[in-house]
């Protein structure tokens, strides 16, 4: 900006013109329109074709600088042709198609040298005087001048003010040969100026699409699953915790949807509202201690990728806000696809509880499944090595597998998601196991019904008490029907005696501090705990009160026992738990009833009054 001089020559009066007159009266012309640029503009990089092509040639490749690179034993040359961009300090770089500029390096400046950024440089200090116009007048003269520019690959930061970025060079880690970056993506003034940063800017937009209409499903779905509990009293407070993330999350997603439709901002704009998005995401996330339980769980059955998601969430909400970005838009492009890929993976782990597997559309991308009873969590086992087509059938095949046969399976048909069944539609499917094992099993022969409207996938159940191993399966279904792949679960089951280990966690280290003294109500808990894990003794009793009994003398017992019958209650009986009923630690928990307290108080669950006298 050193160089703007808005001082015009005075033409006021009449004078002696010489060529220096002119020069002055060009430099104030330049200077009103580099003033302009500096100082009203923010943007600086590539420009391409400009923001006012038709809509169908912005991004295109052609509009891109070219850049040839040629290697020799001793040098290194570079070509670059057709590169427009407007520098940090608002100078204009301009090389049209028909003029080259070349330059050439030794070999042994770069020695060591991983990567190399390649700059136009504009050279102030002089103009370069080219064949124009021819002049009739003047033919022995070059009759144009125009802006001297050079090429660099290592420039000073006096000198970056003047300079654009039009590619990267780079030395592969398997060669000695220098290659242009493909992911390099240089600084731009929009999103249309270089075509492979137009190409991320649909994906990006595509996945904020998918994104919005993903949790759009999602909501509508978990207020279909809180009015079905509510009608039934079951208590749905945690569920509440996902319902309003998903809420929240539409809303953002559905404004971050129409900040992105427009490819002509600036990329500081376009990777500013996706990084509101993310923030506010990950606000969101921290602000439903609920939906964590439900994550924490899955957590705990197997599904360890969720651990890197939720650190993720974590880690950027403690990230400082910002719109500095980098100088390689490629790796803003590629942070900010993989950032949206988190939030559909947390999508579709929500999906597994309130959006029915049989109508969703991401099955084949998730990892788990349930029933929306929420009683049986199945995960996924495999997926089809191949499928194979023949005359009139579709055959799905599975290979390399080492599951129990003594397991519950569930086998989904994923069909098209162009073509759902009305509902009472039937498929029928041959299933066979351990077929590359020589001993050929009667096939399973199941049917499957559509039970909802509109429906995609279908369920088939089967399990193979017969065979110990399951190497393969290979199942068969006709090719008139809209199968396209299926998917293998096995069954997850939820052990009753985990709740009850962790309430009888809980009850001891409340009374670490207390004698070891086993009241009526300790011996019902301890009998019952026994009963629940099939170690209760034949006489009745545990082995932990008989000890305790004969400490105390048989008067103090019969006092402090009478004593205590007289102050329970009801309500601190223990409470029956029936292990085939038992939900996942997810699912909503049905509210308490004082009716129902009294079940244990029977003559089998009260120790024996001979014992205490």
């Amino acid at each position: 900006m050193d160089n703007i001089r808005l001082k015009s020559v005075n033409w006021e009066h009449g004078m002696l013109l010489t060529p220096e007159h002119f020069l002055r009266q060009e430099h104030y012309v330049e200077s009103l329109l580099f003033w302009n640029i500096g100082y009203l503009t923010t943007g600086s990089g590539l420009v391409g074709g400009g923001v006012r092509l038709p809509a169908s040639d912005l991004g295109a490749v052609r509009h891109d600088p070219t850049v040839v690179l040629e290697e020799g034993p001793e040098t290194l040359s570079l070509s670059i042709s057709k590169c427009r961009g407007l520098t940090s300090s608002g100078w204009i770089v301009e090389i049209e198609e028909g003029s080259v500029l070349s330059e050439r390096f030794a070999k042994e400046q770069l020695a060591g040298v991983a990567e190399a950024i390649v700059y136009v440089i504009c050279d102030l200090s002089e103009k370069q005087k080219i064949e124009g116009a021819p002049d009739a007048f003047n033919p022995q003269m070059k009759t144009e001048r125009t802006f001297s520019y050079r090429i660099a690959l290592d420039v000073t930061a006096a000198e970056k003010e003047n300079a654009i970025a039009v590619a990267r060079l780079r030395r592969p880690s398997a060669g000695m040969h220098y290659e242009k970056d493909p992911q390099y993506i240089p600084p731009c003034v929009s999103l249309s100026a270089y075509s492979e940063l137009t190409s991320g800017w649909r994906e990006i937009m595509e996945a904020v699409n998918h994104l919005a209409a993903g949790y759009a499903e999602l909501h509508r779905a978990m207020r279909e699953f809180l009015v079905l509990f509510t009608e039934r009293g079951i208590e749905t407070e945690v569920d509440r915790d996902s319902l309003n993330f998903a809420e929240r999350m539409v809303m953002v997603l559905q404004e971050t949807a129409y900040q992105v439709l427009d490819r002509k901002q600036s990329p500081e704009s376009f990777f500013g509202s996706i990084r509101k998005l993310l923030h506010q995401a990950a606000t969101f996330f921290d602000l439903a201690p609920g939906m964590q339980q439900y994550y924490e769980t899955l957590r705990e059955t197997g599904e360890t990728e969720l651990i890197a998601l939720i650190e993720i969430q974590k880690h950027t909400l403690q990230t400082g806000r910002t719109l500095r970005l980098n100088d390689d838009l490629g790796v803003e492009l590629r942070s900010a696809l993989q950032s949206l890929g988190v939030l559909e993976k947390l999508e579709r782990a929500l999906e597994g509880k309130y959006i029915d597997f049989r109508r969703s559309p991401s099955l084949e991308g998730m990892n788990f499944i349930f029933d929306r009873q929420g009683k049986v969590l199945y995960k996924l086992a495999a997926k089809p090595s191949r499928v194979q087509g023949v005359v009139d059938e579709l055959t799905i095949f599975f290979s390399q597998l080492r599951l129990e046969g003594r397991d519950r399976y569930r086998l989904i048909l994923v069909g098209d998601r162009n073509q759902p069944y009305p509902r009472g539609t039937t498929i029928s499917a041959e299933i066979r196991l351990n077929e590359g094992s020589g001993f050929r099993r009667e096939a399973i022969i199941l049917q499957a019904e559509a039970k909802l409207d509109d429906q995609y996938n279908f369920e088939l159940d089967f399990e193979a008490q017969d065979v110990p191993t399951i190497t393969d399966v290979r199942v068969t279904v006709q090719a008139y029907h809209a199968i396209h792949t299926a998917l293998l679960f096995t069954r997850h089951r939820f052990f009753a005696g985990r709740t009850f280990d962790s309430q009888s966690a809980s009850q001891s280290s409340g009374r670490a501090s207390e004698p070891a003294t086993v009241w009526p109500d300790d011996l019902t808990a301890t009998r019952f705990g026994a009963r629940e894990n099939n170690r209760l003794d034949p006489s009745g009793f545990d082995e932990s009160y008989s000890a305790a009994a004969t400490v105390r003398s048989r008067g103090d017992v019969s006092s402090r026992a009478a004593e205590y019958a007289k102050t329970q209650t009801s309500t601190d009986r223990a409470q029956a738990v029936d292990a085939g009923d038992t939900l996942p630690p997810w699912s909503p928990r049905k509210r308490e009833d004082d009716s129902g307290a009294n079940e244990l108080d029977s003559a089998t669950s009260r120790p024996r009054r001979r014992r205490l006298e």
